[in-house]
């Protein structure tokens, strides 16, 4: 009974902490994400009156939510004109605030957050919103993160005590193996045991398989639940960042369109890029999900001239400054190989996504293809720092990123399905480093020609 007690103790214990951590990390991610996108809200709406301050007579009512406030105050923060939902109520104007930061304060007992734009030389427009919304949403995700653990904490309590019921047996040797395992909370360890392979052997054999799978099933899900919040996390910020800049985009052509057709056509085209990176990333993690089940990629003879200037134009489309350059095209002419277009496209998509983000604007991305041993060789170089060399041996793991990818947005998952997908194509991808001055991808692909591959 004793033993009994204290294995379902520790398992439950055990549940009980992991539920714990991960609802704490759950629950801290979510406040500083909801309240980091309050403030870039803020800087953005403050941004638009930068950019197109408006003149008295102030309309301020231009928010439907009732939780965005506006005010217009003078040098000293006397108030000229204010939203309606603000009442009398007087917004502060501070130093940190006229230099565009966003700041937390109090008004009237409110919490808010707060920055300035100059709408001229003598008065400032305050953008302030309210997180009075997002704190009751998160008091209520913590709620039900205290249920789901200690509904948790209950199941795994039950569920140990019955476990150990049924496996702990009055034998001697097998009870003292059992309690140095129980013990020493060591998976890794296992009973010993030197009689015949009867019921008993029979049991403690399975007691030290089940100790093995508890042991890597242990790991595996740590390293799931690790890996799953990281890649989380990342798309949310890689969808955040263009779903933002589109619905800015939006609200800007409504207001500003007719008046402006310059500003119109610049914002139409960060749209058209900002909903094909959406696109490609959305395709990237298809492509992710079906290696994951196992699924067969369907191949069939292609031009993969075809493929690769169809993927260069894509690329050059969001290229932002960056020149794609395709050299020695000719050696692709008659060039077939039996693969999938959409699979191979999304692999030099890749390829070239990534010079361009780490080369950086006014340099060149240079794409070489060779023939060479019996396949076609498309090398794609950049300008950009190089890869660490530490980096090297991980750079094709699910959701690593270097050491040199500060500062640029990915979730690292794209050249794990680049190796994937040559993978399904029988071909082999291949990294050449020269830190400081960039980096060459090497695709190699077993080849025909239109002739008679």
């Amino acid at each position: 009974m004793y033993l009994r007690a204290r294995l379902a103790v520790f398992f439950a214990l055990l549940v009980g902490a992991t539920l714990a951590l991960a609802g704490a990390a759950t629950y801290k991610l979510t406040r500083v994400g909801l309240l980091h996108e309050i403030e870039r809200d803020v800087a953005r709406r403050a941004a638009v009156f930068t950019a197109s301050p408006p003149g008295p007579p102030y309309h301020l009512d231009v928010f439907a939510a009732p939780d965005i406030f506006l005010q217009v105050v003078t040098l000293k923060g006397w108030p000229i004109a204010s939203s309606g939902n603000l009442g009398q109520r007087i917004l502060p104007l501070t130093d940190p605030m006229r230099d565009g930061r966003v700041v937390e304060a109090r008004v009237n007992a409110r919490p808010l957050y707060l920055t300035a734009a100059a709408l001229a030389p003598d008065r400032y427009m305050i953008v302030a919103r309210s997180p009075v919304t997002i704190y009751g949403a998160l008091r209520t995700l913590r709620r039900l993160l205290y249920v789901v653990t200690g509904g948790g904490l209950l199941a795994a309590g039950m569920l140990s005590w019955f476990f150990a019921r049924a496996v702990l047996r009055p034998v001697e040797q097998v009870a003292a193996a059992a309690q140095q395992v129980r013990l020493s909370r060591d998976l890794g360890q296992r009973v010993g045991y030197d009689g015949p392979a009867d019921e008993l052997g029979r049991l403690v054999g399975t007691f030290n398989e089940m100790l093995a799978e508890l042991e890597g099933a242990y790991h595996q899900l740590d390293d799931s639940n690790q890996q799953l919040r990281r890649f989380l996390a990342d798309v949310a910020h890689e969808l955040r960042a263009p779903l933002t800049l589109v619905t800015s985009n939006v609200d800007l052509l409504r207001k500003l369109g007719d008046r402006d057709p310059g500003f119109a056509t610049k914002a139409l085209a960060d749209i058209r890029a900002e909903t094909e990176r959406m696109a490609r990333m959305i395709t990237q993690l298809l492509i992710l999900g079906r290696a994951d089940a196992g699924t067969d990629v369907q191949r069939r003879p292609l031009v993969l001239g075809d493929v690769l200037a169809d993927a260069v134009r894509h690329a050059q489309s969001t290229a932002d400054g960056v020149t794609l350059r395709l050299l020695d095209a000719q050696v692709l002419d008659g060039v077939v190989v039996t693969g999938n277009d959409d699979y191979l496209k999304q692999l030099f998509l890749i390829l070239l996504d990534n010079a361009v983000k780490y080369s950086g604007p006014g340099k060149e991305v240079r794409i070489e293809p060779e023939v060479k041993g019996g396949a076609i060789r498309i090398s794609i170089i950049d300008q950009g720092a190089g890869i660490d060399p530490l980096d090297l041996p991980y750079i094709f793991d699910r959701f690593y990123r270097g050491r040199n990818t500060s500062g640029v947005t990915g979730t690292g998952l794209g050249l794990a399905i680049a190796r994937w997908v040559v993978d399904q194509h029988g071909g082999g991808i291949e990294v050449d480093n020269a830190p400081g001055r960039g980096a060459r991808f090497t695709v190699s692909l077993p080849y025909g020609t239109a002739s008679g591959a």
